[in-house]
């Protein structure tokens, strides 16, 4: 990451959270229960929000929020979603978390002060997600997506 310029980690930020709103609007369209919709559709939205929240930092360094990026191979996503349980697609994807976490933790080292509290945002976001992940492959489900929800502004209504 050393190589890489500050501006290109920071549109990195925002390509993860393109790809996060590409993969979880994939997921809510494959649902199999409300719950399931209810917990897709909640990432959604966290991704959603994150994104949103990066476009200052993103003007001020003047980087282009243009969101023109290939996800056609994430469609793949959706068919491994259906081939397989919750808790195996969980296990499947904890891995990917905790290397965006190592990234992201990279990118609050490299950034100013300045942009300290926006930059340990986008690790909390991500902690958040594997904390999700991690209780929903042990069938732990009950609180397992309370940190993702704490981060929303709109959260999504729960369902009963």
């Amino acid at each position: 990451m050393s190589e890489r310029s500050y501006p290109a980690c920071l549109r990195e930020l925002y390509e993860s959270e393109i790809l996060g709103e590409r993969v979880f609007q994939l997921l809510v369209d494959h649902a199999r229960s409300p719950r399931e919709a209810y917990h897709l559709g909640s990432l959604l939205q966290l991704e959603t929000e994150t994104k949103a929240r990066l476009r200052p930092l993103l003007a001020h360094y003047g980087i282009a929020m243009a969101e023109a990026m290939d996800l056609s191979a994430f469609d793949q996503i959706a068919e491994l979603f259906n081939a397989v349980t919750w808790e195996e697609f969980m296990a499947a994807n904890v891995a990917t978390v905790e290397e965006f976490i190592g990234t992201f933790e990279a990118i609050v080292a490299l950034g100013p002060d300045s942009d300290r509290d926006i930059l340990q945002s986008m690790v909390t976001h991500e902690r958040a997600i594997l904390r999700w992940l991690k209780m929903e492959q042990a069938g732990d489900r009950l609180g397992s997506l309370d940190d993702v929800v704490a981060q929303l502004v709109f959260p999504l209504a729960p369902v009963a």
